[in-house]
């Protein structure tokens, strides 16, 4: 999902691996919020953005909580649902929120494409769902 002010997360935390601190290759951009529920939590347990592929997750509406489907691969299963459990992105009400704000907006009028840019897992809900597209 779009995020307008985030920050630098290191996946590898410099706990984990101090040698990891200044790699290109470990930094991720995300809320700061959330970047600071991943505590000190290894990053062998958890599953790297850069790893998901589309169709791994998908929303339900109209809970708007994140699940997984069976497209993860079995290799990543354990990871991926140890991320979902253990992270803010199932169905904590901070990501709930801006969420159902996507959601309204389509609901009020703003146009699918625009919700597919900005969040495009609600946007894929919407045409699971058969909803009128504008």
């Amino acid at each position: 999902m779009w995020i307008s002010s985030g920050t630098v997360d290191h996946f590898v935390s410099c706990n984990e691996d101090r040698q990891q601190a200044y790699e290109w290759s470990n930094y991720r951009y995300v809320e700061g919020w959330f970047n600071s529920s991943k505590s000190k939590r290894l990053s062998s347990l958890l599953l790297d953005p850069f790893e998901i592929q589309d169709g791994w997750f998908e929303l339900d509406l109209p809970s708007l909580q994140l699940r997984l489907t069976d497209k993860v691969p079995h290799a990543a299963l354990a990871r991926a649902q140890y991320t979902l459990i253990n992270l803010p992105l199932r169905d904590d009400e901070r990501v709930l929120r801006q969420r159902r704000a996507w959601l309204e907006a389509y609901e009020q009028g703003a146009p699918l494409h625009i919700i597919e840019e900005k969040a495009p897992l609600i946007a894929a809900a919407i045409r699971r769902q058969n909803w009128p597209q504008r």
